[in-house]
Formats: structure tokens, sequence, C-alpha cells
């Protein structure tokens, strides 16, 4: 459900950290297994990040970065905005309505362009310095619209598939349950007629025995990179750098490189961690239906409105 993801909308209304919370799915995404429920074979949640603690690893495999990932447990639901740049100011360590309408003040500022700054004041978000009302962010998810790449990574990062043929990698997400295609086959990327898509296209290449570059251009400009509402062009180019460490610990680096919107590549995720879960491990259903939505507004009402005018 969108409402559930645009988490502060409604954790500025009740004071809430996540808007998840309200949900009984979520809830159950959300939490680690333990006892009986580790044992389900459908349907499962990530454990918690202490039963990753000093357990012992083979070496990684070469050129091979198949498995089930588990992103959550190291802090993928980057409800803020991009993890190594949240849109929070030194102090704020929760959500507020704030309003303000640019970035200055934030603890990791972005390079933007004019043209970059213009874009981020368009869209509304309802998180962060620039937080607005819930009644007032334009943040596309909340009708139901693909969140696009690379918002699959930079907001609601919980698990993900790799699964390798000789000419590709197939990365299944969670998230919206979505999925890409990354060749592997040597192709170019497509040039600037073939029409944006959701995702892009991608083209990736191993740079040696355990860490393969998946570059992607092509994305729908109508999308946000993250949860903070940060623009980009139909310039973008995404590299992703996805590094085994090991068998059980998978890096990945997200660069992003956009002249249009900013004036200089910024690093989004920094060798995030993902570890390695069973090969029988189910994950939930995590997508967003109308229907859902229609049911949760009617549900909760309008419990924000616009303010009114000062007299």
């Amino acid at each position: 459900m969108p409402k559930r993801f645009a988490a502060s909308a409604i954790a500025s209304i009740a004071g809430l950290i996540a808007l998840w919370n309200f949900s009984p799915t979520l809830r159950g995404q959300s939490a680690p297994l333990s006892g009986k429920a580790s044992e389900a074979k459908w349907n499962q949640t990530p454990p918690d990040k202490s039963a990753y603690a000093g357990k012992k690893s083979a070496p990684p495999p070469r050129q091979d970065v198949s498995g089930i990932w588990d992103a959550w447990t190291e802090g993928g639901i980057e409800a803020k905005g991009a993890l190594e740049h949240p849109a929070l100011g030194a102090n704020d360590r929760q959500d507020s309505v704030s309003g303000q309408p640019d970035e200055r003040n934030i603890l990791r500022p972005l390079p933007y362009t004019s043209a970059g700054l213009e874009a981020l004041k368009a869209n509304k978000p309802a998180v962060g310095i620039r937080a607005v009302p819930a009644a007032l962010t334009n943040d596309p998810v909340d009708s139901c619209e693909p969140p696009g790449f690379p918002r699959t990574e930079l907001f609601e990062f919980r698990v993900i598939e790799l699964a390798q043929t000789k000419n590709q990698v197939l990365l299944l997400n969670q998230f919206y349950d979505n999925w890409r295609i990354i060749w592997t086959d040597g192709r170019d990327l497509p040039d600037a007629s073939a029409p944006q898509r959701w995702n892009g296209y991608s083209v990736g290449k191993w740079v040696d025995d355990y860490t393969l570059v998946v570059q992607t251009s092509g994305l729908d400009e109508r999308t946000w990179l993250d949860n903070a509402g940060r623009p980009h062009s139909g310039d973008l180019r995404v590299e992703e750098r996805f590094h085994r460490v090991d068998y059980n610990t998978l890096e990945l680096t997200v660069t992003i490189n956009d002249p249009k919107m900013y004036t200089q590549p910024w690093l989004a995720l920094n060798k995030f961690v993902l570890h390695r879960l069973p090969d029988d491990f189910d994950p939930e259903e995590f997508i967003c239906s109308p229907s859902e939505v229609a049911e949760y507004n009617k549900a909760v009402g309008s419990p924000v409105a616009a303010p009114a005018p000062a007299k």
C-alpha cells in the first residue's frame, strides 16, 4: 500500500516512526523471526542482526552473485531518503512537518545544479527537512505509480533474489514484487532514442572474480530517486557495484550520475551489506494494490488537511 510506503506522512500525524506499523502485514515483515515462526516455510521475514553476528562463512564463489539476499536487517528501509544522504537536519531525529523549500542544513548536502534545485522544489515529500502535510504530498507512489529504479533500492530495500543465466542476471525485488534483467552478454546500453522505462535498461560486467558492475540508463523521469523526493532527468545513469565479500555477504554500492540535476556524481549506498538467506527462504508479497489503498483511506479517513491560511 503506498500510504504505508509514505512512512512519515502518518508518522508526522500520529508520532509514529514508520507508517507500516499500522498494517499487520507490514508489521509482520518488520519483526524478526523467533521460535516456531522461524521454522515456517512460507511468508518468511529476515532475522534480526544478531542472527548474523560471528557466523563464519565459506569463501565467495567466482563470478557468482546468485542467492536470496537480506537488505532489511542492515537498514534497507530508507524512509528519510538515500542512506548516505538522509534529508535530515543536524538535530532532526524524528518525523516533523518542516516545509523547508530546499535542503539547506541537511547532514550531507547533495550537489544540485540550478535545474536540479528547481526540480527538487517541485517534489513535495512527506518526510525529512522539506516535509509537507500528508494532504499536500505529490509522491507518485501514493497513487500506486511504480517506484522505478533506483528507488526500489533507495527506499523499501528488503529482500532480493539474484539468479544468473549464461547472459543475464535476474534481480527479483520484494518491493512491489518487481523484477529487472541485467544483461551480461556484452551489449551496450541503448541510445537516447529508446523509450524510457520505469526500471530502465541495465547491462553488467564482471570487473574481477567477485565484483559485478551494472550500468542503468533510460529511466522514466516521473519517478523520484528516493523517498525524500530527489529528482532526476532522462540523462540519469546509475551504477551498481555488487561485490561478493564471502559466501554469505554481498556489498552494494550505488552511484548517481545525472549532470543535469547534480554537479557531480554522488553515492546513495556505499558498501551496503546484504546477508545471504537460506535457499528455501520465501519472502512475503509486497504489492501496491489500489483497492487496498481505497480501503485504507476509508478506514483512516483524512486525518490531515491542508493548513488553514493565516488570518
